[in-house]
């Protein structure tokens, strides 16, 4: 198991190095096989705003921007669209090193001076999103380094958990584990659920036919959600243990999962028909679309997670492509 040391100190406090608290683990018998070093691949990149945005004389698809590091303005050649007066962007100064080894040097661009460039996430590699410019939380000090203003690099504990202590297969598993061995108090996540008086047994029901295999599962829905992109501190969370960001129903949810140890999975109920769950093994040679759109033929006996008509997830491994949250 992946366990980040950021995350890990959410939950209890930790005043030993990686490599003690490595040697500490390994003696409780936790092995730890490998300490990693996670830092961003990039260097001389800012937080600044955009000043003003107008279009370039010569080229169509360009813009022209003026760009405040708090302490000086640049010109700066754009081809983004989304990019509006008052943004908070990354900006590469001339000198700033981005990822692939690019060195980023005051060029013309149709004519036109630009000292240093507005990075995409996936230009910086800390974000899959390659659409437009990045927009960073309002707030951050203009000038502040990127990887220090958005808390960039992590120390990576791998962990190697035995079958008897499934018990860690968490960070909260991991972080009890810690503070036992620290004698530090443990700090729970806080907890805030606000409810409808709405009758939920007349949206849906969970039926399990098979209680040997599944003798729980529970349900609850969610409405007025926007999905959108993760907060930053969500998504390195995640990517620091090797999980991809998806959006932000997926991501909560892959991230309630590795802190307390509890499979979750969230459906677009659109897409659930007769907008229940039933829990069942699968059927003889029962086919099943799972999200990486792989096609397979279910081995018997495979637990399924079904609405009233399909198989939406294969229990406790993945969902299916037919009911991802759009």
């Amino acid at each position: 198991m992946l366990v980040s040391l950021k995350w890990l100190k959410d939950y209890v406090d930790i005043e030993l190095t990686a490599e003690e608290l490595a040697h500490e683990l390994t003696m409780a018998g936790l092995e730890v096989d490998e300490i990693k070093n996670i830092r961003p691949q990039f260097s001389g990149v800012v937080v600044a705003k955009i000043l003003s945005v107008k279009p370039h004389p010569s080229a169509d698809r360009l813009s022209l921007c003026e760009i405040s590091d708090g302490l000086q303005n640049y010109p700066i050649v754009c081809g983004a669209k989304n990019i509006h007066p008052g943004d908070v962007v990354p900006l590469a100064k001339v000198g700033a090193v981005i990822p692939g080894g690019y060195t980023i040097k005051p060029t013309i661009l149709r004519g036109e001076k630009s000292d240093g460039m507005l990075c995409s996430e996936a230009e910086l590699e800390i974000g899959e999103d390659a659409s437009g410019i990045m927009h960073l939380p309002e707030g951050l000090t203009l000038g502040t380094h990127l990887e220090t203003a958005l808390n960039l690099g992590d120390t990576v504990l791998d962990v190697n958990v035995t079958p008897n202590r499934s018990d860690c297969l968490s960070m909260m598993g991991i972080a009890r584990e810690v503070a036992a061995i620290t004698r530090k108090k443990i700090k729970n996540p806080s907890l805030k659920i606000k409810e409808s008086l709405e009758d939920i047994g007349t949206l849906t029901s969970v039926k399990i036919i098979d209680a040997d295999a599944c003798p729980r599962y529970t349900a609850r829905i969610i409405k007025n959600v926007q999905v959108g992109p993760s907060p930053i501190w969500m998504k390195t969370r995640l990517e620091a243990v090797g999980l991809r960001s998806i959006n932000n129903i997926v991501d909560v949810t892959n991230f309630v999962m590795l802190e307390m140890g509890q499979p979750l999975h969230a459906f677009d109920f659109r897409f659930l028909e007769e907008g229940r769950i039933i829990v069942r093994k699968s059927n003889e040679n029962e086919q099943f679309v799972s999200l990486d759109e792989k096609s397979r033929i279910l081995p018997p006996e495979t637990l399924l997670i079904c609405d009233g008509v399909k198989p939406v997830a294969i229990g406790g491994i993945m969902g299916g492509l037919n009911s991802e949250v759009k």
